[in-house]
This record gives structure tokens, C-alpha cells and sequence, in this order.
């Protein structure tokens, strides 16, 4: 495996993830954000501490792409990247989000939205980082 591959691939990643993080929770989901408006610091005090999330959000990206290029197996690079999302999202972002569930007070619909929209992202990451760092054949 290429560094400079995993390296393309850990920063396609974060920038897939960021975006789709905006389209997420500051698009779809925030009519549902303001009807629990009180769950969450105020806007302002959350943008001053922004830049936390980004750094988690480059961890994230990095050790992603890392994991997969440990386990990737000799088999067709989309399958690989789909299932690799799908189990991603049962060890991180389903876990996640009963948890948020159970210490925030926000309605049922709102956890079960978060674990679909993050299923979603990480079958795309998945798929990124599966072609990004695919074996070319001779």
C-alpha cells in the first residue's frame, strides 16, 4: 500500500466527511435541532469550540482510512468499501448515537435520522477510500 495513497485518501475523507457533516446537522437536520433547542450549548459558545471538532473529525478521517488499508482483502474494491461503511457504522456511529440518545433529551425520530444519515456517510467514505487505495491491476 502506498502512503501517498493512504495520505490522498485520509484527506479526500475528511473533507467528504466535513461536507457531508454541514449537509447533515446544519441543513436536513436542523428544524429538528431547533425543536431542542435547549439539549445543546448556545451557537456561539459551540462555533468558539469548533475547531475541536475539527481535529476529531481529521482523527476520525485518518485512522478510517488507516483501518482499512490494514484489513483490506484481495476482492473487488466497491464490495470491500461498502461492507467496511456498513461495519463502521455498527462499531461507531449506531453505538454513538443510543448513547447521545440516552444522555440527551431528544426525540427517538432524531437518533434514528443520526444513525441513517451516518450509515450513509460511511458506506461514501468507504467507497472513497476503497478506489482511492485499490490495487491497479498490471
Amino acid at each position: 500500500m502506498s502512503v501517498r495513497k493512504l495520505i490522498v485518501a485520509m484527506v479526500v475523507c475528511y473533507i467528504v466527511l466535513m461536507s457531508t457533516n454541514y449537509l447533515i446537522h446544519s441543513i436536513w437536520l436542523m428544524k429538528d435541532y431547533a425543536a431542542v433547542e435547549g439539549t445543546w450549548r448556545p451557537m456561539d459558545e459551540m462555533m468558539h469550540k469548533i475547531w475541536v471538532m475539527w481535529i476529531g473529525q481529521a482523527f476520525f478521517a485518518a485512522l478510517f482510512c488507516y483501518v482499512y488499508v490494514r484489513g483490506v482483502e484481495a476482492k473487488p474494491w466497491a464490495a470491500q468499501g461498502v461492507r467496511f461503511g456498513i461495519l463502521m457504522t455498527l462499531f461507531v456511529v449506531i453505538p454513538s448515537s443510543l448513547g447521545e440518545y440516552t444522555i440527551y433529551n431528544v426525540p427517538h425520530l432524531l437518533a434514528i435520522k443520526w444513525m441513517i444519515a451516518g450509515c450513509i456517510q460511511m458506506i461514501i467514505l468507504g467507497l472513497i477510500v476503497a478506489g482511492i487505495c485499490q490495487k491497479r491491476s498490471a
